[in-house]
């Protein structure tokens, strides 16, 4: 788990609680990439795939890790435009989260596919599912 955030105050269901920041970058220069572990897909629907890389270029929301019971999830919001190859990631409070709280989004499947060959989850829920838990 390495890092992680924690509210310092409580925060209501539905809250802004920060964007996920970084460089955008192409899917193909992210497979030549050799450290992978801010990478954000932005899922583009249409044109080339793109993700944020927030290895260098980040914020807070880089330190977010996973939860197998999240308090956030992440919208893709368009403010400035509307072109869908590129929308904001907003994290939200997906429930109440009290103070001290650890905050944290669900990773997802695709990413457990992969990553669980080099570590396995450590967020301690008795609600972790065994293939992530179990290594």
């Amino acid at each position: 788990m390495g890092w992680g955030v924690r509210a310092t105050q409580d925060i209501p269901q539905g809250t802004f609680v920060c964007e996920y920041v970084g460089e955008i970058i192409t899917d193909a220069e992210a497979d030549k990439r050799e450290n992978d572990s801010f990478l954000f897909t932005l899922d583009n629907k249409v044109g080339d795939a793109h993700c944020i890389d927030a290895r260098l270029f980040g914020n807070i929301g880089r330190f977010i890790n996973h939860l197998c019971e999240p308090n956030l999830m992440a919208v893709r919001v368009f403010t400035m435009h509307q072109d869908l190859r590129f929308p904001r990631i907003a994290f939200f409070s997906s429930r109440p989260v009290k103070a001290g709280d650890q905050i944290g989004l669900d990773y997802g499947d695709s990413y457990w596919r992969v990553k669980r060959k080099y570590f396995s989850c450590q967020c301690g829920s008795v609600k972790c599912p065994s293939s992530f838990a179990q290594q």
